[in-house]
């Protein structure tokens, strides 16, 4: 490999970490968003529902709105570090530095398409968003039960 093919592979190499690094934050913050959800959870029922928990009601909507978008970013994020790291590849397979796979992906691709038909449509992102989002309608169920019983 030459220089300039050398600089390409190390590139691409970064896009690739960048990508899991996103991935692997967004599944951080999804984990404390989680264990904030459980603490306000077990606070608001110890409370019996007390209209002084309702702020952290407020709170848990909140964050849960606030790991939705945060979500969304990461996956923004994560779209461009593929999309980089898959124009680099063209561009090595291009210069003749990685043989040009992309018949055999394909194959391979169609097959698992076939046999998970359903699944592989729903899209990853929209589960990691929808969580934070069904944590905020937690949040918005804990405000209307402490408002009814409070």
């Amino acid at each position: 490999m030459t220089v300039s093919e050398d600089s390409l592979m190390a590139y691409w190499k970064e896009q690739r970490e960048q990508l899991r690094q996103s991935e692997n934050q967004r599944a951080v913050l999804t984990n404390f968003v989680l264990i904030i959800t459980a603490a306000i959870s077990g606070l608001v029922v110890q409370q019996h529902f007390n209209l002084r928990t309702l702020p952290v009601s407020i709170l848990l909507v909140l964050i849960g709105l606030y790991g939705a978008l945060a979500a969304a970013k990461y996956h923004e994020r994560a779209e461009y570090h593929l999309s980089q790291a898959r124009a680099l590849t063209r561009m090595l397979v291009d210069a003749g530095v990685v043989a040009d796979s992309r018949a055999v992906l394909e194959a391979s691709r169609d097959a698992h398409y076939s046999k998970y038909a359903r699944l592989h449509r729903l899209r990853l992102h929209w589960l990691w968003t929808g969580l934070h989002l069904g944590i905020a309608a937690y949040g918005v169920a804990l405000i209307v039960i402490t408002c009814l019983l409070g």
